[in-house]
C-alpha cells in the first residue's frame, strides 16, 4: 500500500494499483458481519482492533493485521485472473470476458484454498460449524467447499473485470458507468514519445525529420498513455474517478457478498457455539 501511495505521489495520478488496494481496504469494514454469516472466527491469539464494535453483528476477534491483509488479497487475485484471462484470450481468440468466465471458478478455488487452506491448517481462523461441506485439518480446523468458496467466484471476478487490466490506458466500467466520460475527449494520435513528423519538399531531401524525443516525467508518461484528455479540472477529474471507484465497490460488495451471506445465517438457522 506504501508503495502504491508513493506512486501516486510521483505521478500525481490515482494509479490501478492505489485504486484497488484502497478500495478493498474501504469494503473490509463489512467483512466482520459476513465473517458472523458464515461462522468463521479468528484466533483470539492475534492483536486485536476494535474499530467495529458498533456492528449489529460480527465476528468475536477481529486482528489488527486484516484490514491491510483483505487489500492485498483481492488485489492479487485481480491481478492473478485478469494477466491468464489475458493470456487465454490471446492464445485462443477468446475475448477477454468470455476468457475470465470459464477461469472464474478453477482461479477462485485455487486461490482460497492456497490462502483459506494454509490459514485454516495453521490455526489461524477457521469455520465452525461452517455452512455445508467442509474439510477438517489434523488440528481441527475446518474450511467450507462450497459456501462460501463457491459464492465468492462471482464478486471477485466482476470487480476485477470492471476495473480493467492495468496499465490504465481507458476509462473502465465503474467510470463510465458513474458517467465520467463526459468529462474526457478522444486524444489526438501523435508519435510515440511526443515526436513528430516534418514533411519537405525539395528533391533529394529526407521525407521528414523526427524532433528529439522528450524526457517524459511520471505524469507525463501516466498521461501519454491514456486515449483520451480530461476536459475539467484534473483534481477534479482524479475525486470522480476515485468515487466510481468507491462506490462501485461498496455497493456491488453488499449485494454480491454481504447480503446472500447474512441471508443464508438467517435462513439455515444453523448456530454456532463461537459466534451467537
Amino acid at each position: 500500500m506504501l508503495l502504491a501511495i508513493l506512486d501516486v505521489v510521483r505521478r500525481r495520478r490515482l494509479t490501478w494499483g492505489f485504486l484497488f488496494l484502497f478500495c478493498s481496504l474501504s469494503i473490509y469494514w463489512m467483512e466482520t458481519a459476513g465473517d458472523w454469516a458464515q461462522h468463521l472466527i479468528y484466533s483470539p491469539a492475534f492483536a486485536q482492533h476494535h474499530l467495529l464494535e458498533w456492528l449489529p453483528v460480527k465476528t468475536p476477534n477481529d486482528p489488527l493485521f486484516m484490514p491491510f491483509a483483505y487489500a492485498v488479497y483481492w488485489g492479487v487475485h485481480a491481478l492473478l485472473v485478469l494477466w491468464l484471462s489475458q493470456w487465454v484470450a490471446s492464445k485462443t481468440g477468446w475475448s477477454m470476458l468470455k476468457s475470465l468466465l470459464i477461469l472464474a471458478i478453477p482461479i477462485n478455488y485455487v486461490w482460497d484454498f492456497v490462502v483459506e487452506g494454509a490459514a485454516t491448517a495453521m490455526g489461524w481462523w477457521t469455520y465452525d460449524p461452517g455452512i455445508g461441506p467442509v474439510l477438517q485439518w489434523p488440528n481441527g480446523g475446518q474450511i467450507t467447499l462450497l459456501w462460501t468458496i463457491g459464492l465468492m467466484c462471482v464478486w471477485p471476478n466482476l470487480i476485477a473485470y470492471w476495473a480493467g487490466k492495468p496499465p490504465i490506458r481507458s476509462l473502465n466500467h465503474l467510470e463510465r458507468f458513474c458517467g465520467l466520460r463526459r468529462f474526457t475527449a478522444p486524444k489526438e494520435t501523435v508519435a510515440p514519445g511526443g515526436s513528430a513528423a516534418v514533411g519537405t519538399t525539395g528533391p533529394g531531401r529526407p521525407v521528414g525529420v523526427a524532433t528529439a524525443p522528450r524526457v517524459l516525467s511520471k505524469q507525463q508518461e501516466f498521461d501519454d498513455h491514456l486515449n483520451y484528455v480530461v476536459t475539467i479540472a484534473r483534481w477534479r477529474f482524479e475525486l470522480l474517478r476515485l468515487g466510481a471507484w468507491f462506490i462501485g465497490f461498496q455497493v456491488s460488495f453488499v449485494l454480491l457478498l454481504v447480503v446472500p451471506l447474512l441471508l443464508m445465517r438467517i435462513l439455515t438457522g444453523i448456530s454456532s457455539p463461537y459466534i451467537p
